[in-house]
């Protein structure tokens, strides 16, 4: 029978080192209202969008927290934003909201907003022209 020092190492061993997931997308909560579609948009854009959610997709949440600077990744505070009722689709307003850039599209303003639970994030507006939180112009 082995000792409790070697059960120990022996589940130690076992047990699988988990490495955080890559980011995945789903579209289970899209928004298909066309006020914020990826439809509504020029070819080249939506090309460039696939581009950006790929590259996205070789990311893991603490990637892109750590680069959320080029990423203008957060979480949405919605009383910031001219949708202060948060997304339309009751399951998706259950889970915590982020947004990201669409670095390249639309001179930087494009964003993505969606909900985000574990490693999936649940697309639900594409917001081509910044709309949705409007910003202030920094050294205007």
């Amino acid at each position: 029978m082995p000792s409790k020092c070697d059960k120990k190492s022996i589940i130690q061993s076992s047990i699988a080192v988990v490495e955080p997931k890559n980011i995945s997308f789903s579209f289970e909560h899209y928004d298909t209202n066309r006020e914020y579609c990826l439809s509504n948009w020029e070819k080249e854009q939506i090309a460039l969008t696939l581009n950006r959610l790929k590259d996205i997709n070789n990311k893991t949440f603490n990637q892109m927290t750590r680069e959320s600077k080029v990423y203008h990744f957060h979480q949405v505070v919605w009383e910031d934003t001219i949708k202060q009722d948060g997304f339309p689709e009751p399951l998706a307003k259950k889970l915590p909201a982020f947004l990201f850039a669409l670095l390249g599209v639309n001179g930087q303003k494009a964003r993505v907003y969606g909900a985000l639970l574990k490693d999936i994030f649940y697309i639900v507006w594409f917001d081509f022209n910044h709309e949705i939180w409007p910003t202030m112009k920094k050294n205007t």
